[in-house]
């Protein structure tokens, strides 16, 4: 999920920019390895070590004030994100992942841990086939990138309006995001391979790629729980 005006973005980091010092490929890789490494073991302990008391907490807030303190973190993140400068960005980067690992808390709480490492091998999959993918045919996943936002805003306004309105969760949404995502994830490693090599622009693509990531396991998370029901 690309942050910002996407294809101003993407026209702006293919070109090294005034202080941009650039990395080598394997090191540009690594940063983003790392980064997702490290945002997936933040989730990791706040789930194993504060689980029980993140549940807790979320469940005796108000949920107007719950989301409106989740949505001020991510925009948060997200205002860094996009700002020059790798130290910004690492921050960015930890003020999105951690409202995300809280509500990861919540999603995993009271689900079977065979269940969980099923999704998870899932989520694995189908993140490295679509990277793959995105390495043989660029050109087909660069071009989707307002596609893909204008159908994540359809589909989530829609679940919006079947939860709400008609008080029905229809499967059909968890499929339609699994595919979203899924092209998220070749989209943003397609960016990846052509934005310039700088450490700032590897931490920005790790946090796309974060997102992409944890939002497809929590879909096939959700799909997968159901069929066990």
């Amino acid at each position: 999920m690309a942050f910002g005006n996407t294809n101003q973005i993407l026209a702006e980091r293919q070109y090294l920019r005034d202080g941009d010092v650039e990395i080598s490929e394997r090191a540009f890789n690594l940063v983003i390895g790392g980064m997702l490494m490290w945002g997936f073991l933040l989730n990791y302990l706040m789930v194993a070590l504060f689980e029980a008391p993140i549940v807790r907490m979320a469940g005796s807030m108000n949920p107007l004030i719950f989301l409106l303190g989740y949505f001020a973190l991510a925009l948060a993140g997200n205002a860094l994100i996009t700002r020059k400068g790798p130290l910004l960005s690492f921050v960015g980067y930890n003020l999105i992942t951690v409202p995300v690992g809280v509500v990861v808390c919540l999603c995993l709480n009271g689900i079977p841990a065979s269940t969980v490492k099923s999704a998870m091998l899932m989520t694995a999959i189908v993140t490295l086939s679509f990277m793959i993918a995105s390495m043989i045919f660029p050109g087909f996943f660069l071009r989707l990138g307002r596609v893909l936002g204008i159908s994540l805003l359809i589909t989530l306004v829609g679940e919006l309006v079947s939860v709400l309105i008609f008080r029905s969760n229809a499967m059909i949404y968890e499929w339609i995001f699994v595919g979203i995502f899924s092209l998220y994830i070749g989209y943003d490693w397609a960016r990846a391979n052509t934005c310039a090599r700088t450490l700032d622009n590897a931490i920005d693509l790790s946090a796309s790629l974060y997102l992409d990531i944890i939002n497809l396991f929590l879909r096939i998370l959700e799909i997968m729980n159901r069929r066990k029901d």
